[in-house]
């Protein structure tokens, strides 16, 4: 059998996002779509829990604002009532290159989520090491450690 025809230009780029297959990587994202309106307000350093919070996974990032080709999946997409804009996440089970994951990121900050250039919104990158943290912070992006015993205080943090 053939193989498929790759969709993507993330693809293309030779930017196959492997965490996807891990189980970890589901278990990260679950975690993040469960405490969800907690990680906003954490990592955004909102004023308040944000309330009434809707989550997408795996959203498409196109080339232009009104559709065209694909450029690659952010792992998930939220959108809190009355916020200004979604935010995007990038859930990593490990950081072997940041030269790849800044090449990614790229990639979907030159494309459109939901009507918005993916430049004008808060990216965040979820990865249980953070030895890496600074140096994503001081390249533009939000970065979280994944922590599965983490809690948050009853009514947010």
């Amino acid at each position: 059998m053939a193989e498929p025809k790759i969709k993507t230009i993330q693809a293309r780029f030779g930017f196959a996002d492997p965490d996807i297959k891990k189980l970890e990587h589901n278990e990260i994202i679950k975690w993040l779509d469960a405490n969800i309106e907690d990680v906003l307000m954490l990592v955004l350093s909102l004023p308040h829990r944000p309330k009434n919070v809707r989550t997408e996974w795996e959203p498409l990032v196109r080339m232009a604002v009104d559709g065209g080709q694909f450029i690659g999946y952010a792992d998930l997409a939220a959108w809190a009532e009355r916020a200004e804009r979604p935010a995007l996440f990038e859930a990593k089970t490990a950081i072997d290159s940041l030269g790849e994951l800044f090449r990614q990121l790229s990639m979907y900050r030159a494309g459109y989520f939901d009507g918005w250039t993916v430049t004008k919104l808060p990216f965040i990158v979820v990865c249980p090491d953070d030895s890496e943290a600074e140096i994503i912070r001081e390249q533009g992006y939000y970065f979280l450690k994944y922590d599965p015993k983490m809690t948050f205080a009853a009514g947010g943090v």
